[in-house]
């Protein structure tokens, strides 16, 4: 599923590091699910961290009906300008601590 904020995550790094494992086509993409589903989490933690309490259930609803929509980024910027550098920060910080562990398992 491609959601808004794709382009400020990226999966490439993780891929490469999890492709290192040589793990059969099943567990490459399950532990690949299992990162973007993490990944997805502390977005939307993110998200509803900076942006008003009041708004928190109107933007779930309109990104559960259409998540790839790109307007929900603008939406998110009228409240908090600079959201895409708090987007991109969580998720390098998550992909950092995610890449440590699998590397870790070597």
């Amino acid at each position: 599923m491609s959601v808004f904020y794709d382009h400020l995550v990226g999966l490439d790094d993780i891929h490469n590091e999890i492709l290192e494992f040589d793990l059969p086509t099943r567990q490459h993409y399950h532990l690949l699910q299992i990162v973007d589903s993490t990944l997805h989490h502390e977005v939307l933690n993110v998200i509803l961290l900076e942006i008003p309490v009041a708004v928190h259930e109107h933007f779930l609803v309109e990104f559960n009906n259409r998540p790839g929509d790109p307007a929900h980024l603008d939406y998110l910027k009228l409240f908090r300008p600079n959201i895409e550098d708090k987007i991109r920060e969580a998720a390098d910080g998550t992909k950092t601590r995610l890449i440590q562990e699998i590397s870790s398992l070597r």
